[in-house]
């Protein structure tokens, strides 16, 4: 890497990226090197220190990722030149998320120095038990903190992308930039079930978007910018948030660390 200041901008949902991101920081600081990793969505795109070398990490959401990542990319100043590093997080299969993002910021003017994906636990479908969620993310340090060496040493390559991964990033891409439609967001908007609901006003303080209200100190999902990230239904600690989507939740950060994070 060209400079020993690195910024490492993150956008998480329900903390694996975040961990990520913090992995790949505390390498970089045992190296020397002054790493800040900040969250995205309070973060302005077009401020960013052109001089520092830059790193963006996300989660990955059907092969691709929320609007609030693809704004923020694509609100980017031109890079001329930066150096630039590229993460993912996913619970399975990334089809290559990571390097099609780096295409993207290398036709932006950057020089993409690195781009990888990393198997976190998933906070979807198929959500596994605590034991393997902790051994899950204990392979993922190993291979987080040899892609930060890489970076340092300069080996770290930008994985290949390949015709059927651009196809699915394409496809996936459509959909996912119509998840802030009208349809789609009334399709997977959350419900409360107040009988559970303490008024705790933690969904609240801890959504990304800002997409939740408090009427008579209850939470309403009536806004139209969910990223549907399951940050609100996996961080209620009464499980009063509710939708057909969701049977089990995952929290990779405590209550206390996502409402630092978020703040």
């Amino acid at each position: 890497m060209k400079n020993k200041i690195v910024d490492i901008y993150c956008f998480t949902g329900t903390g694996n990226t975040y961990l990520a991101a913090k992995k790949i920081a505390d390498t970089l600081k045992a190296d020397g090197y002054a790493a800040n990793v900040k969250n995205m969505t309070s973060s302005e795109p077009n401020k960013i220190d052109l001089s520092h070398t830059i790193g963006i990490g996300f989660t990955v959401a059907f092969w691709n990722t929320f609007p609030a990542v693809k704004d923020f990319i694509n609100n980017l100043p031109n890079g001329k030149g930066a150096d630039v590093f590229v993460f993912t997080t996913m619970g399975d299969s990334s089809l290559k998320a990571a390097a099609n993002f780096g295409c993207i910021l290398k036709n932006k003017g950057y020089n993409v120095i690195g781009a990888q994906g990393f198997l976190m636990p998933n906070n979807f479908i198929a959500v596994q038990k605590k034991e393997k969620n902790i051994l899950k993310i204990e392979k993922a340090y190993k291979k987080i903190e040899l892609f930060a060496k890489q970076l340092i040493d300069g080996n770290a390559k930008p994985c290949k992308t390949n015709l059927f991964s651009k196809i699915c990033f394409a496809i996936a891409d459509f959909i996912t930039n119509r998840w802030r439609g009208k349809i789609f967001q009334k399709i997977v908007r959350f419900g409360l079930n107040k009988d559970k609901c303490t008024q705790c006003r933690l969904c609240y303080e801890i959504c990304p978007a800002k997409n939740i209200q408090v009427e008579y100190n209850y939470p309403v999902f009536s806004g139209m910018k969910c990223q549907l990230c399951m940050r609100c239904i996996s961080y209620c600690p009464t499980h009063a948030i509710k939708s057909f989507l969701l049977r089990k939740t995952y929290t990779g950060l405590s209550i206390e660390e996502m409402k630092k994070w978020n703040s």
